[in-house]
């Protein structure tokens, strides 16, 4: 599903290996072709355009590349072989992140990390896959420290499949009832908005379905995160005061468990969710990367 008119897109391209193909584009690359190839991962629903903020201040030299999630723009399984909504495991997206690594700048072989919302999740699954292989991972609001039982429900269970397709059938009569729970007070505000948002026409609804199986792989343990932590390079995980999708309390029970690694670093910003703009950016870095 495309989220960026037209107009707004930066020049993309694609790449494919084996039933997957990935599209990304390349948002910033030194002319002095030092530093390190950056992978950035945008939040759900959103397009790769979103990390032009990031890719302008970021405080490293090298190759910045945004890489669209599954069943966002053109990243896609590419083959009938496979079901619509197959999940990509960790080691077969590294794989492919490495070979367009070589092929956009072939003489960098250092590799970070960016990751926003469902993006660090993703960002997560990837450092636990191969931990020694990034030389710095950088997360914000990074999702995949809770997992609701409402995904979970809806992702991994029989009753979760049927009662996410009888929600498409079913849309108007969900939708009223969404606005009747809002005046009763029995759901919040932001829970109605996030249901309107994510079931506002068949094509949504399909993309969040598919978008979510895809990733259902790319969500390791706090176990297997702190195993991951022990042998990877540094890691900040920033979370704003004010974000009420990704909550500072998520990031409680890992930053329990990594409190005697100093290079698992937790901050706190003064932000919502919606940390991808200019002054949070600048206000983070300068926070974690201090010249």
């Amino acid at each position: 599903m495309e989220f960026a008119p037209l107009h707004q897109q930066v020049t993309r391209k694609t790449f494919s290996s084996g039933p997957w193909t990935l599209e990304y584009a390349v948002l910033k690359n030194s002319e002095d072709r030092v530093g390190a190839v950056t992978f950035g991962f945008h939040g759900f629903a959103r397009p790769l355009e979103d990390l032009q903020e990031v890719a302008k201040h970021w405080p490293h030299g090298g190759c910045f590349i945004a890489v669209h999630l599954l069943h966002h723009g053109m990243s896609q399984p590419n083959t009938e072989q496979i079901p619509e909504d197959s999940a990509i495991r960790p080691s077969e997206l590294n794989e492919m992140l490495e070979a367009i690594a070589r092929l956009e700048a072939p003489e960098l072989t250092a590799r970070r990390l960016f990751g926003y919302s469902i993006g660090g999740r993703i960002a997560l699954a990837l450092v636990h896959q191969s931990p020694t292989k990034w030389s710095g991972i950088l997360l914000m609001a990074p999702d995949g420290l809770k997992k609701s039982p409402f995904y979970y429900l809806t992702v991994h269970t029989k009753i979760g499949r049927w009662a996410w397709f009888y929600i498409d059938s079913n849309a108007e009569k969900v939708k009223r009832w969404n606005n009747r729970l809002l005046r009763l007070g029995l759901i919040s505000k932001h829970l109605h908005a996030f249901s309107e948002f994510h079931t506002v026409n068949h094509e949504m609804r399909m993309m969040v379905w598919n978008g979510w199986r895809a990733h259902r792989l790319c969500w390791p343990s706090h176990d297997e995160l702190k195993a991951a932590c022990e042998s990877s390079c540094r890691i900040d995980l920033v979370f704003g005061e004010r974000d009420k999708i990704i909550p500072p309390r998520n990031a409680r029970r890992l930053q329990a468990r990594t409190q005697n690694l100093p290079h698992i670093q937790f901050h706190l910003i003064p932000s919502g969710h919606g940390m991808l703009k200019e002054e949070v950016l600048i206000d983070a870095f300068q926070r974690i990367f201090p010249s």
